[in-house]
């Protein structure tokens, strides 16, 4: 973007097309087969050949050909080579191996330091994720090759695998969802093997592993930070800090980000030319410093982006070309697309080129807006995060449905040190290996500036209303992207909006003039009363709205409740986490529950269990498990509310006023069931009173297709009554089978999941099986806590 002669900022878009083209053809290719990808490329080519030899025929200058030329060919540069990377990750008994869900033995090769998933496993332990390619694999009796990139999912003994190390492991394998960069995730069944003799440390795994060495070393109370802002090193930064930054809006801080790219690239580039050397030599060492940088940090998508961006930067200047922000972002996006398809999905790439947008459309605009009531200095310093959050909150909203407060002041309060981590950190990373002694100073000073950072996060994240909740899903968003195109719009649109605003008010202050005072007192007064009025119709209508059963947020578990009373409920288990089904009774006013149902012994199940109990009596507790004793979380919960836990088994009854319910699974002589099959399975009648019609609900914990089936034969009634809502057994997954669904007809379908979570929850098949037999599925990891009542006959939900 240069200016012209009026001082206007000039926007190149001619790249455009290109750019959204590629974007398009990268989202579409990567979610077809190889075959399917190559014909798009063929027809995308042959339309750019078309509109070229059209072109140079006619010999005439038509812009809409140009445009479809430009458009189709990058389109076409994308299609081509990611059909023969497809076509490369294919293998037969691998295939068949993900169809099945069957079991692999494989080598693999890690591409990517293990990192903690965000759930637990079942029963709390925690799990890791590795990204890793399949190099060889053994399915049925069948060894074959292949290069197949993969996502690991397993215990702690994955924790210590790192970039470049090779494993064997053995495990499950399923499918990933389309247009992911992993072909499968293999759930793994035993420790890896790390295979000494063919691992190979490289030199940039060597000076890393020194690095982090170091940074561990300095005294710096950083919790890590240091080592992620510098290298990438995410693993080492500490849990808690993480949250803190997301609170506050600093995530992009927790690893090396593009801004951290053009630092380096500046730094290496001035310190040439200081030096006098000339501009050539001097863009060279800027070129190989920020591959260096690369290879060390490894590349990820906002670093790739940064440095793509960083050397055509370079370019630019070398060839007298000037500021050219637009264009090279739109060469960068098609440049990036075509080594890399599979980052046009990828949250990191879609934030980083918009915050670049931000930077590069409004924050120009947001500087000139600002100065004109603040120094210029401050103005900057405002306009660079302001822009690059109105560009990426919308996206954001996608990811976590939160706005964070003070994102701005954080980010204002953290800016003047980043460059100075970098730079110093950068510096001890090149000592370290040469002369230790004389990296540990710069170290020690990026450490203390990392602190400064944490420090930020920590006193903004602990400040009153740190997190605004928001909508979540495409909802939230498009809301958020209101929010800013009207923050844009006030910026744009400044002086007709103030002189239309004191216009007004000197209208207003005229029209006063005339009032009697008395008289305007009297119109407060009223305007108060009605307001008042609205308020308490809208708390009476809220207050009487009988919701019948609401579905809690609890992250990756379950967490129901069937109301019995004005304050009174009934919860079928309490998910992992005792806060989220604490405020979820508290948002639905239970103050007493009636019945607590642990439906079975995991601990996203049971985990929440001291929130049930927060406050709120509860009367009775029944429970299922194949285990021989209680966890210790139920023990203390019942032990401290004098309450003795019962088991419950099919055939047992109650009522609770107008809701009654009865046990339908497990058997009293059932044996040797997996704890999914020992869930509870329950049916609730609830409702029938003041004319209403009841409604049968059907909760079915994680029970799963084998044991679901045995339970259908012995409960033949249920398939000839059928329910009105289904709570879908084990989250959606896919073991949990289609028959509960089949044969209960239910209206709805409730599904509770975390947002993102890493069990691909609920299982496309499961949803498939819902669309089909027409059913509405109401999920917690879109829609939040939930709630349903009963009006007419008719079953309505509400966000809660």
């Amino acid at each position: 973007m240069e200016p012209d002669e009026t001082g206007r900022p000039v926007r190149d878009l001619r790249l455009l097309p290109a750019a959204v083209a590629a974007w398009i053809a990268a989202v579409l290719a990567v979610r077809l087969d190889a075959p399917a990808a190559l014909m798009l490329g063929f027809v995308l080519t042959t339309v750019a050949l078309g509109c070229m030899a059209f072109v140079g025929y006619r010999r005439k200058h038509c812009r809409i050909l140009q445009v479809i030329l430009v458009a189709t060919g990058a389109a076409a540069m994308i299609c081509l080579p990611t059909a023969a990377r497809i076509d490369q990750q294919g293998s037969e008994p691998m295939e068949a191996a993900i169809a099945s869900e069957g079991h692999i033995t494989a080598k693999l090769l890690a591409t990517g330091d293990a990192s903690r998933a965000s759930a637990p496993d079942l029963d709390g332990s925690p799990r890791w994720i590795l990204e890793a390619t399949l190099l060889e694999g053994t399915f049925g009796g069948e060894r074959f090759t292949a290069s197949i990139p993969l996502v690991v999912l397993g215990g702690d003994d994955w924790s210590a695998v790192k970039d470049g190390d090779m494993v064997r492991a053995a495990g499950k394998v399923t499918a990933t969802d389309p247009g992911e960069r992993a072909r499968a995730l293999m759930i793994g069944s035993t420790a890896p093997d790390r295979l000494e003799h063919e691992t190979e440390t490289g030199p940039m795994e060597q000076v890393r592993e020194r690095f982090l060495t170091l940074a561990g070393s300095t005294g710096a109370p950083d919790d890590g930070l240091m080592a992620g802002m510098v290298i990438g090193a995410r693993s080492v930064v500490a849990e808690d800090l993480v949250v803190r930054m997301q609170s506050t809006g600093l995530t992009h801080l927790t690893a090396v980000s593009g801004a951290n790219c053009s630092y380096v690239l500046a730094f290496v580039f001035l310190s040439c030319r200081a030096f006098r050397l000339p501009r050539w030599a001097a863009a060279l060492g800027g070129i190989v410093s920020l591959v260096a940088f690369v290879l060390l940090v490894r590349p990820e998508p906002s670093v790739l982006r940064a440095a793509v961006m960083g050397s055509i930067g370079v370019l630019a200047v070398l060839t007298g070309r000037g500021r050219l922000s637009m264009t090279l972002l739109f060469l960068s996006i098609a440049a990036l697309l075509a080594v890399d398809p599979w980052l046009s999905g990828e949250y990191a790439f879609i934030l980083s080129v918009a915050a670049t947008s931000g930077l590069v459309l409004a924050g120009p605009l947001l500087v000139q807006r600002l100065e004109t009531l603040l120094p210029r200095w401050i103005a900057q310093l405002l306009a660079v995060p302001l822009a690059a959050q109105l560009f990426c909150t919308p996206i954001l909203i996608l990811i976590q449905p939160a706005i964070p407060t003070y994102s701005l002041l954080a980010n204002i309060a953290a800016a003047p040190v980043v460059p100075f981590i970098t730079i110093a950190g950068m510096l001890a990373v090149m000592l370290v290996s040469l002369l230790p002694l004389a990296a540990l100073p710069f170290a020690v000073a990026a450490g203390w500036g990392a602190s400064w950072v944490a420090g930020v996060a920590g006193f903004f994240a602990s400040a009153p209303l740190a997190v605004i909740p928001w909508p979540s899903g495409a909802g939230g968003a498009a809301l958020s992207a209101l929010s800013s195109l009207a923050v844009l719009a006030v910026a744009v649109w400044w002086q007709p909006l103030r002189a239309v605003v004191r216009s007004a008010a000197a209208k207003a202050r005229s029209a006063v003039r005339g009032i009697r005072i008395r008289a305007l007192k009297w119109v407060a007064a009223g305007f108060a009363l009605g307001c008042a009025g609205l308020w308490a119709a809208a708390g009476a209508v809220h207050e009487t709205a009988e919701w019948t059963i609401a579905g809690c947020d609890v992250g990756q578990g379950d967490g129901f409740v069937v109301r019995t009373g004005e304050h009174s409920a009934m919860v079928f288990d309490a998910g992992p986490d005792p806060a989220l089904i604490d405020r979820c009774l508290d948002a639905l006013q239970v103050e007493t529950v009636d019945l607590l149902v642990i439906t079975h012994l995991h601990q996203d199940h049971y985990g929440g269990i001291e929130g049930v109990f927060s406050d709120r009596p509860v009367r009775r507790l029944l429970y299922s498990t194949s285990e021989a004793a209680l966890p210790d979380e139920v023990i203390e919960a019942t032990t401290d509310a004098g309450l003795v836990p019962e088991p419950i088994v099919a055939g047992d009854t109650g009522a609770l006023g107008s809701t009654t319910w009865t046990a339908l699974w497990p058997f009293p002589d059932v044996t040797d069931a997996s704890e999914n099959d020992a869930s509870a399975v329950v049916l609730v009648t609830t409702g029938g009173t003041d004319g209403r019609s009841p409604v049968d609900v059907l909760f079915t914990g994680d029970i799963e297709e084998e044991a679901a089936d045995e339970m259908l034969v012995a409960h033949r009634d249920l398939t000839l009554s059928g329910v009105d809502i289904l709570k879908v057994a084990h989250h959606g997954a896919r073991n949990g089978g289609h028959r509960l669904i089949e044969a209960t007809s239910p209206s709805v379908a409730l599904i509770s999941a975390g947002r993102h979570n890493d069990y691909g929850h609920p299982h496309p098949a499961t949803l498939d099986a819902l669309d089909a037999a027409g059913v509405y599925a109401a999920r917690t990891d879109q829609r939040g806590s939930f709630f349903l009542f009963a009006d007419d006959g008719t079953l309505r939900i509400r966000s809660l």
